[in-house]
């Protein structure tokens, strides 16, 4: 797989679980207007930040 420059980490998606989630992602990306990538960072940064 050729990274992207500044990719640092990749998600793998496997079974059931993950692709519900991985969906779930992708529609909020989309009712957003934002990539999935985008999508990502946004919510891990929300999360991240609310656990200070």
């Amino acid at each position: 797989m050729k990274k992207e420059h500044g990719q640092v980490t990749g998600l793998i998606w496997r079974g059931v679980e993950d692709v519900a989630l991985y969906k779930r992602l992708e529609k909020y990306a989309k009712n957003h207007e934002l990539t999935v990538a985008e999508a990502a960072k946004q919510l891990i940064r929300q999360g991240l930040n609310q656990k200070k």
